[in-house]
């Protein structure tokens, strides 16, 4: 779905109410970044800092699944280091060092996944429900739990929650989800 001014105009009711909000998701997205890193880099550390060690690459053998998880894994491993030596043989480790400008680019990288994807869940709020005269969010927000209660132009109140799901994917990327279902 595309974005478009109607829906991330604050004039909408919906909008006002929950755009506000995405600040506190891009710290929220932050944390859980720096938090995956440290996992990794730790991992690391176990290991010597041998990638190959720590996240070794898939193998012709696995089944595609495991083969695309196990070098997804690699790869943001690969991704939070930096090599040590210019070159390296064959069978030998692959000792790595921490560079945190990668985790810097890699946070920033999902800090905007998450900006992103909170655009998208405002959007699928304002489709979802529709038009409404007023708008307002209690509870711990979006990114906790959180109710949404609106007022139709008919002057029927709805009442709409939230709970926020961080989920990584098999492949290593974290992805925030927002199910709103409508109270009864």
């Amino acid at each position: 779905m595309p974005k478009t001014a109607a829906h991330l105009d604050t004039a909408n009711p919906i909008t006002a109410a929950v755009l506000p909000q995405k600040q506190d998701a891009f710290a929220r997205a932050e944390q859980d970044a720096r938090a995956l890193a440290g996992k990794y880099l730790a991992k690391m550390e176990e290991h010597g800092m041998d990638l190959d060690a720590a996240y070794p690459r898939g193998k012709a053998t696995d089944s595609r699944e495991t083969y695309r998880a196990k070098m997804a894994r690699h790869d943001l491993a690969t991704r939070l280091t930096t090599y040590t030596a210019a070159t390296r043989r064959w069978g030998e480790p692959n000792i790595r060092a921490h560079k945190p400008e990668n985790v810097d680019a890699f946070v920033a990288e999902m800090i905007k996944g998450a900006g992103d994807q909170y655009d998208l869940f405002v959007m699928k709020l304002v489709n979802k429900i529709g038009d409404v005269v007023d708008a307002s969010l209690t509870g711990s927000h979006v990114w906790g739990y959180s109710t949404l209660t609106v007022t139709k132009a008919d002057g029927s109140v709805e009442r709409w929650t939230t709970m926020q799901i961080v989920n990584t994917s098999k492949l290593g990327t974290l992805f925030n989800q927002w199910p709103t279902r409508k109270a009864k």
